[in-house]
């Protein structure tokens, strides 16, 4: 019965710790204004070690794709130009670790942007090892 509630307890930790790990991560993948009317700057600040595929889409569909291919140690930093956008779009950026989307809503001028993170999924491999 120890042994058990050792498992679990062992388990709930190792789920905590990734967790935390998971919170900073999405954190580290951000959209932002640029100086340049109609250009935004998608900023990396984590290693990627596989490239990553950036998606633009809007409720009709997809607008653009973006496939960066490399090893990053320190991330990337890439603008896009969206002044061709005049509505509500999304970014979705796929790595090996972690896939976000950002709804991205244009201000009426079509100059500046709001980004809200709407979604942030993890792909990390669990190992749970029991003892029978």
């Amino acid at each position: 019965m120890k042994l058990k509630l050792l498992t679990m307890m062992i388990a709930m930790v190792a789920f905590s710790a990734i967790k935390v790990k998971a919170q900073a991560d999405e954190s580290r993948i951000k959209v932002l204004n640029t100086e340049k009317a109609g250009v935004i700057k998608l900023v990396s600040a984590f290693q990627i070690e596989d490239g990553a595929t950036v998606n633009f889409f809007t409720d009709e569909g997809t607008l653009k794709t973006d496939e960066i291919k490399g090893s990053f140690p320190k991330g990337f930093a890439k603008r896009y130009d969206v002044r061709k956008v005049n509505k509500d779009f999304w970014i979705e950026v796929i790595t090996p670790r972690l896939s976000v989307t950002y709804h991205i809503i244009p201000s009426k001028d079509g100059k500046t942007f709001t980004s809200n993170l709407e979604e942030a999924v993890h792909k990390y491999d669990v190992i749970v090892a029991s003892r029978d």
